[in-house]
């Protein structure tokens, strides 16, 4: 009996935003991603394997891994106080 298997790995962009490079300290796009790392029968993605996330900055190409919460909070976007357009040293509406 012949069993093909092996892994392969699936790329999600979560989100794309402005941020300071942690490499080369240039603001520049940072791409959000999630690897998610599948065991494959006969080319059949089974099952995950591994998953992780990382920060990939667009100007010098650098790749940084970060944390499962890290990665959600800056996919989330802004808090609601930035969304709003309210700053550091401006107070909400009552």
């Amino acid at each position: 009996m012949l069993f093909i298997f092996g892994t392969k790995a699936y790329v999600t962009v979560l989100a794309v935003l402005t941020l300071v490079c942690r490499v080369c300290g240039n603001p520049a796009a940072q791409r959000i991603e999630e690897r998610v790392t599948k065991f494959t029968l006969f080319f059949v993605p089974t099952f995950a394997i591994s998953t992780s996330y990382a920060v990939q900055c667009a100007m010098c190409a650098a790749t940084s891994r970060i944390e499962r919460d890290e990665a959600e909070r800056l996919a989330a976007g802004p808090p609601s106080d930035l969304k709003r357009g309210l700053g550091q040293g401006q107070q909400r509406p009552s």
